[in-house]
Order: structure tokens, then sequence, then C-alpha cells
């Protein structure tokens, strides 16, 4: 069988809406999308000789259609843009990204669900990593640095010529997500007269409750497994994983997103002085490179302080 790469790549911002994308890009009959991200081109899982290991991931598109694949990770890992210019020389790469104080809040909810940081209220959890007490924790450091926007599409620019890029902001997915749909759709060739079921489901909401996330990993710790020194999680294989994982779900999904409800937290001014701090002359290099003014993401940083 002949194996296809992909035609374009959503490459991040993670917590920014990319599972939105993949939804509504993957409904188009003119494109094959797998249903869920695929992780092959970081440190621990590449390996050139074994590129057909991905290509497996696109065999049941059809003829004709334009393939692409999610995978957030892979805007702010340093090794990722020359391995996908190696392999795919004209692919087209699909940005959303957040504001990054937000995305970092969200990212840190997202690291405590799936055990690759302490469950701590986030206002710990934050400044911890700005104080860079989880050096000892393999993906500690993506919470902060998947939200230097700018620096990370200047490395992909070094390798992919301007006009592969399509950038959109959450914020404008969630003014006017058709408009930002269409735009996609013509940046992929794609009829723009389409509308997606998913246009109106909102991005995925971080469990922003400490008490759920911590009946989640009560069961979570007892079907998964980290492999590539601590780098990589996975479901363990067994007749105990599997049904334990289901009712993970089921009581999350059904009892504790109903039970302890919380909203995103408002952080401390002097956590937010920092995070504004940190963010501040990529969120200007980022202005500069889109040529779009992220004025928006500059008072909200200030009206948290």
């Amino acid at each position: 069988m002949r194996r296809m790469l992909p035609d374009f790549f959503v490459i991040g911002a993670q917590k920014a809406g990319s599972t939105y994308l993949l939804r509504c890009l993957g409904e188009h009959p003119q494109i094959f999308m797998p249903p869920a991200e695929v992780a092959f081109f970081e440190n621990g899982l590449y390996s050139e000789e074994r590129i057909g290991r991905f290509e497996r991931h696109f065999d049941a598109a059809r003829p004709g259609q334009v393939i692409g694949v999610k995978r957030p990770n892979v805007l702010g890992l340093p090794e990722c843009p020359v391995r996908l210019r190696r392999h795919m020389p004209d692919l087209k790469l699909v940005a959303i990204l957040r504001d990054p104080i937000e995305r970092a809040v969200s990212g840190y909810f997202h690291y405590m669900r799936t055990g690759m940081v302490p469950i701590v209220p986030v206002e710990v959890g934050l400044n911890r990593l700005l104080d860079g007490q989880y050096r000892d924790l393999p993906r500690a450091r993506d919470i902060l640095e998947f939200g230097f926007y700018g620096k990370h599409l200047r490395a992909y620019e070094a390798v992919f010529s301007r006009d592969r890029f399509c950038v959109t902001l959450l914020d404008d997915v969630r003014r006017n997500a058709r408009g930002e749909l269409d735009r996609i759709f013509e940046f992929l060739g794609v009829r723009r007269d389409f509308e997606p079921s998913s246009l109106d489901r909102r991005p995925m909401a971080a469990p922003y409750s400490l008490t759920r996330l911590r009946l989640w990993d009560a069961v979570a710790r007892y079907y998964r497994e980290w492999t590539h020194d601590g780098k990589f999680l996975r479901r363990r294989r067994g007749i105990v994983a599997s049904p334990l994982h289901a009712m993970n779900l089921a009581l999350d999904h059904f009892v504790w997103s109903r039970l302890f409800r919380a909203r995103r937290p408002r952080l401390s001014p002097a956590l937010a002085a920092r995070l504004a701090d940190l963010y501040r002359d990529d969120i200007e290099s980022l202005e500069a490179w889109l040529g779009h003014s992220l004025a928006g993401w500059k008072e909200s940083a200030e009206s948290r302080v």
C-alpha cells in the first residue's frame, strides 16, 4: 500500500483550541485527519527510519483528500521544525494561539490531570515553576515554555517559508468562528462553504477543581505508566487497565464534573505581574511577526496586576 504524509499540520498551541480545530477541520469532506493527535517527532519518539509508523495513521484517507494531523506540542519543541521540514518540505502549518498567561494556567491544570506535576493550587505551582523548583520533572518546563509563541514561530520560519503559515487567535475564533474557519479552509485549498457541526461547540475547558483532579488521579495512577525517562504517558495493557480507564472517564464526566464545578482561578497580583514580565517581550515580538495588534493580551495582563 502506498502511504502518504500530511499536507498540513496543526502545530499548536497546546491548550489553545487545537482540539476544536481538529473537530471542525476533520468534518470537512475534502480533509482527512486522524481523530486524535499523533505524537512522533518529539525527542524520545522520533526515528527517521520509522517514518512508516507515522504514515500508517493516514491509511484511511480517500484519494484526493487533503491530509492533516494535530500535535500541538510540536510548536514549542526546538527539535521539531527541522524534522517536519525533512519529511514534509511542502507542509502547511496551522496554529491557534491563546493569551499566554491564560494558556499557562490551563496548561498547569492539564499537567496536573496527567500526573506530570503535583496537584497543588495553581498559585503555588506556577510560582514554583517560575522559581525553578520543578527542574526534576521532565515535562514541567512545557507549561511556561509553550507560551513563547513568537520565539517558536520564528524557529519554524527559519526552515519553512512564510507563505506556509496560517495563524489564528483563540480570541478571534470565539468572536467569529465561521470567518476564521473560512480563512483556514481557503489556506488549505478546500471548499469554504462547508459548515461543520462542531462550529458552535466551545473549545475544551480545563478541569479547574483540585478535588476533581485528585479523584481522577486516585484511579488513573493504577492504569497509566511513564515511558522514555518519564517524558511520555500511556495506558497500561491488560484486563484491569482498560475497565479502570473506562470507569474513570465515566465517573469524571457524569459525576465529578457535576459535583465539583470550578472556574478558572484568578491569579494574585504578584503572580500575574511575574507572568506578564515573563511574556512581555515575546508578545511584542509576535505582534511584529503577525503584523497584528495583541493589545487585548497586554490589557488582560495589566488588568490582572
